[in-house]
């Protein structure tokens, strides 16, 4: 039986007592929440449903409980309908705990109160979740100082980059604390070499049509797209004298070890190692000097970049 108390409660609109007609009528068990409410009544919308649910909880119609197993450390959330406003005359039931139900009707729920409508928190919900980073405790202050807290600053660059994410998308509005809060994900994707725009475009691109939380999409896509580190190629220094050879690994700057003439061009290198490994050399063989060659054509090679600078200017 439906109490009529409840059905012309006018304190309640038309939305939560048809809502709260549905749910005292689901059996025990039952599964239901905001988005599964909304999307099985079109009309109404998930504002609209949860405005309603709203209306309950304040009337003491709807009661929600958060549980943690103190073993396994999982949270769920149960709710409960009841047919009547539970006040102080009749008083709330308390909150399911946890552990294996006892035989017969231990645990049953007072008269006029409907069995907890479960929520499961398993199934996917309507909007990414986002999994609260662990923040290292702050050192102990020491004493006789006024500091209790220290926060660790946020990478300026990270923040910048989130906050032009609002000129993009004006959906994407993010406060002065969740700028901070996501800052670390967005520096993951600036250390493994991923510009702003890049980032952007990871964020932006693809979005719903509504969007209600968009703290939480920033973090999910954050996460869920971060690509791999990319390659760093290293980079070389080309010669300051313009001969074009690339410098060792090392040297930024400066001319190449040929024009610094302490070493030999690949060239000489080839013919000094011909002469060393051929065989049969006469007695009276007289090795050239290949240092001396070598100074010979630099100086031939110095005058003519000369004589080229000289017709330029």
């Amino acid at each position: 039986m439906v109490p009529n108390r409840t059905a012309r409660n006018r304190k309640l609109s038309f939305t939560a007592r048809g809502l709260w007609l549905h749910l005292i009528s689901l059996p025990d068990g039952a599964k239901e929440d905001v988005r599964t409410l909304a999307d099985n009544n079109p009309g109404v919308g998930r504002k609209g449903v949860a405005n309603a649910l709203d209306e309950l909880v304040a009337a003491g119609y709807y009661f929600r409980f958060t549980i943690r197993d103190p073993e396994t450390g999982k949270v769920w959330t149960e709710t409960a309908i009841h047919d009547l406003p539970q006040t102080e005359v009749s008083p709330v039931p308390a909150s399911p705990a946890t552990g294996n139900p006892a035989d017969g009707n231990a645990g049953t729920l007072p008269t006029g109160v409907k069995d907890s409508v479960s929520k499961d928190l398993g199934k996917t919900p309507s909007l990414p979740s986002v999994t609260t980073p662990e923040v290292p405790a702050a050192p102990a202050a020491r004493e006789g100082s006024n500091k209790t807290d220290q926060e660790t600053p946020a990478d300026p660059e990270a923040v910048r980059v989130l906050a032009r994410l609002e000129d993009v998308d004006a959906r994407l509005r993010l406060s002065g604390r969740q700028l901070r809060d996501l800052a670390p994900m967005a520096a993951q994707w600036l250390a493994r070499g991923y510009s702003a725009a890049e980032i952007t475009d990871a964020v932006v691109q693809g979005l719903p049509a509504t969007v209600y939380a968009p703290a939480r999409i920033v973090a999910d896509r954050l996460t869920r797209k971060l690509p791999a580190p990319r390659r760093k190629w290293r980079k070389f220094a080309e010669c300051s004298d313009g001969c074009g050879r690339v410098l060792p690994a090392g040297q930024d700057s400066g001319p190449c070890g040929v024009c610094a003439g302490t070493t030999p061009a690949p060239f000489l290198q080839e013919l000094a190692a011909q002469a060393i490994q051929e065989p049969d050399t006469p007695a009276d063989y007289v090795a050239p000097d290949v240092r001396a060659h070598a100074e010979s054509l630099r100086d031939i090679l110095r005058s003519r970049r000369t004589a080229r600078q000289e017709v330029a200017a």
